[in-house]
């Protein structure tokens, strides 16, 4: 009787599962981008764009310190970068895209290369860091799309949206002050900024070690750099709604 336990030499491989087997890489270097590393590398530097700008954006917020003129005028130093600006706003919007397709695409790969061998401890503390980057990536999203409604199209609490001050500018000062005068919003806020911060801090440490700068010991370095920034982060961008909303800074 002939054996027909054994695998025929043309038999096809699983396409779906654990024991997946992807088709190759295409080389070059759209396949080179594709590949593991590439993703990782495309996730890496979208983050980096993503943390600069948060960074950048955390400046100009802390700027209403300054008081109704000098945050009014920033503004409208902002509103005449013209096509800078809608630059700058596709390639935010071209970054998160990115960041989210790569991390999606990574997570999907990691899930069906996983040996069954892995020990229990070690899937629940790789699930938990997932399960909340991808909570805190969720959020951030969310957020972005709230704060892009309520101060850039005034679709949110349009209230205070069409003011002008004294000198005939859109009054984005008493906007943000009157906005964060109210406890639900400044709530929103807090959890938000809670939030990015917690996927900044993971996230830049990550993202330092996919550049290989955590080689010759440079790993703890790494792992600070992450808290410093989304320490910096939570502080800079909630101080602002909490000052507003506890009368520190008044319309």
């Amino acid at each position: 009787m002939n054996d027909t336990s054994a695998a025929a030499p043309g038999r096809a491989k699983p396409t779906t599962g654990a024991g997946a087997v992807r088709p190759p890489t295409p080389v070059g270097p759209v396949g080179g981008l594709r590949s593991t590393i590439g993703l990782k590398l495309l996730m890496a530097v979208s983050g980096l764009a993503l943390v600069g700008f948060a960074i950048v954006h955390m400046l100009g917020h802390l700027q209403v310190f300054a008081g109704r003129d000098a945050y009014n005028d920033y503004a409208v130093m902002l509103q005449g970068l013209g096509a800078l600006k809608w630059a700058a706003r596709l390639g935010l919007l071209a970054a998160v895209g990115l960041h989210i397709a790569c991390g999606v695409t990574l997570a999907r790969r990691n899930r069906e290369a996983r040996p069954q061998g892995y020990t229990q401890r070690r899937m629940q503390r790789s699930t938990s860091y997932g399960r909340a980057m991808l909570l805190t990536g969720i959020t951030f999203v969310a957020f972005l799309l709230y704060h892009l409604a309520h101060f850039t199209l005034g679709w949110v609490h349009p209230a205070y949206f069409s003011a002008v001050d004294a000198l005939g500018r859109p009054d984005v000062y008493g906007n943000f002050v009157r906005s964060f005068g109210n406890p639900a919003i400044v709530a929103v806020y807090t959890v938000a900024v809670v939030a990015v911060s917690l996927h900044a801090t993971h996230a830049t440490s990550s993202m330092l070690r996919t550049l290989g700068l955590s080689q010759r010991g440079a790993r703890n370095l790494c792992e600070r750099a992450g808290a410093v920034v989304g320490v910096a982060l939570l502080a800079g961008f909630a101080c602002v709604p909490l000052a507003c909303l506890f009368g520190l800074v008044t319309p």
